[in-house]
């Protein structure tokens, strides 16, 4: 590997996917009360309202005071002709009776039902159709009431993270390895000297862009699979969401500036304000986190057709779900509960390729 030259592109390597979904809750959460400056820059996202009739939503038994918006956040590499697989899919919790922001992320490999397509991976969802069939399989597989979304592209994110000052996060040496391979191809892709950006030790550190975006990419190895990745991906925007909670407001102009653009959603400019304002009104928000389907409870299946996908239990995923975002349980909480009682009381069988 070259050292200390800069990096000469020779083909059009695959560009850094987006694996840190922060990008939104940013915007809905941290930006949301920037007043006429935020307003006056929403013209800048790309706005696409949907018809909820056809997005298979499961209505949920929630006092209308009490009642917990769910938002469906996708991350995708959008290049040109590509179909856009959502790499990233997290459904965003806001709870303004508790004051907390739940992160609820999916496997982008758990095995599925889609709609016209059969069985096989979540991730499929939205090359197929787009948000509305993203939005579709997600509340048909997992019983949930999903109606609205926010879609980015990550092919700028490092230069969003540089832009708060970057993220301070526990790096082990597997880890720095990995990271350190999906930095070079950032920057072949990017034309940047590698040398400026590798992680030369492990350990706490402050991670600037390009290194925090190849840090949530990494899966391989001794780093613990998709199921690490997607904790490393929450783990960066949940410090993300702190950072940007803790700045100054005179900073939020010029971060919603670059921010914005890379957004597509469903919400209107009104509807940000409003959850933002829900949020904001009494502080900072408590943030909790959970992936699902849960550890322990799914397992690597080959399809007959030689995919490689996440098997799982569909009731008892939905169960954890819904107990996490509803009922204010943690996974912890859950386990504990059932084996004071004896069982999980599911009866679903795990999906078998």
């Amino acid at each position: 590997m070259a050292q200390g030259k800069r990096v000469v592109r020779k083909k059009r390597h695959r560009r850094h996917r987006g694996r840190v979904l922060f990008c939104w809750l940013l915007i809905l959460l941290g930006l949301g009360g920037v007043g006429f400056y935020f307003w006056r820059m929403m013209n800048s996202y790309d706005y696409n309202p949907l018809d909820d009739s056809d997005l298979g939503i499961v209505q949920t038994q929630q006092p209308v005071s009490d009642k917990i918006t769910n938002i469906a956040l996708f991350g995708v590499d959008s290049r040109a002709g590509e179909n856009s697989r959502s790499d990233a899919m997290i459904i965003l919790s806001v709870d303004p009776k508790r004051r907390k922001v739940k992160m609820s992320s999916l496997m982008r490999d758990a095995y599925v039902e889609i709609e016209d397509h059969g069985m096989t991976k979540l991730c499929h969802a939205y090359a197929y159709g787009g948000p509305e069939l993203a939005i579709k399989t997600i509340n048909q597989n997992f019983q949930m009431d999903i109606s609205e979304y926010a879609t980015v592209n990550f092919n700028q994110m490092a230069d969003i993270i540089d832009a708060i000052g970057g993220v301070d996060l526990e790096v082990t040496e597997a880890e720095m390895d990995e990271a350190n391979d999906a930095l070079w191809e950032y920057c072949v892709f990017n034309d940047l000297i590698w040398d400026d950006y590798k992680f030369t030790e492990p350990g706490l550190q402050t991670l600037n862009g390009p290194q925090a975006v190849a840090y949530g990419r990494i899966r391989k190895g001794a780093t613990g699979g998709d199921a690490a990745r997607t904790s490393r991906q929450q783990e960066i925007l949940e410090k993300m969401m702190e950072k940007v909670m803790d700045m100054s407001i005179v900073k939020y102009p010029s971060l919603a500036a670059k921010l914005l653009p890379m957004v597509e959603t469903s919400l209107s400019s009104k509807e940000i304000l409003s959850l933002a304002a829900q949020v904001l009104s009494g502080g900072k928000p408590d943030i909790e986190r959970a992936t699902f389907p849960c550890e322990g409870e799914w397992s690597e299946k080959r399809t007959s057709s030689g995919l490689s996908v996440v098997a799982y239990e569909d009731a008892l995923a939905v169960k954890r779900l819904h107990a996490f975002i509803y009922d204010d349980l943690s996974i912890e909480e859950q386990k504990a509960q059932e084996q004071s009682s004896g069982g999980t009381d599911t009866d679903a069988d795990t999906d078998t390729p």
